[in-house]
């Protein structure tokens, strides 16, 4: 390589490792970035993230899965505030049971991204039990899912909401 090579080779690995904006925690460890693997170095009297030149992959979060929890209502209901949430989320569709309520159904995915969906709900079994033709939102937060949803029955306005975890 010669000495010039060796030189711009150093010079790129040090370019490579200044933009890595995550941080070393501790010498020897890992970081994936943008696809790509940094090994923190200790350089003089500071940790750096050098470049690895290996491909590596972030775990995403995925809403796919069944999801459980306790809805809370507002208006209360005549059935009362709080009652229990079921929901499925796969990359096919989705569908909600409300077990305490003795109702649910299909939902239809109106928007979707990797961390959030919004849905329209069917109700399909227990018509009589609960309002159909809600709109539901999920978002991904800390592991669990924020749930919101929003609906009309006999032109008074509800909405509820739940944080639902994986079960």
């Amino acid at each position: 390589m010669g000495r010039f090579g060796t030189v711009i080779a150093a010079m790129m690995i040090f370019a490579a490792a200044g933009q890595a904006s995550a941080q070393c925690a501790r010498e020897g460890e890992e970081l994936c970035q943008s696809g790509q693997t940094y090994r923190c170095e200790k350089t003089g009297s500071e940790l750096t993230p050098i470049f690895q030149n290996v491909p590596c992959v972030v775990n995403v979060p995925t809403l796919s899965g069944t999801w459980v929890g306790s809805g809370h209502q507002s208006p209360a209901g005549a059935t009362g505030a709080d009652w229990s949430i079921a929901m499925t989320i796969n990359d096919g569709g989705a569908s909600i049971d409300y077990p305490s309520l003795g109702c649910g159904g299909s939902l239809s995915q109106t928007s979707r991204d990797d961390t959030s969906a919004e849905y329209h709900e069917s109700i399909t079994y227990g018509q009589d039990k609960c309002i159909d033709g809600g709109n539901i939102t999920v978002r991904f937060f800390k592991g669990n899912l924020s749930w919101t949803w929003t609906g009309q029955a006999d032109d008074q306005p509800y909405n509820a909401v739940a944080v639902l975890t994986r079960q």
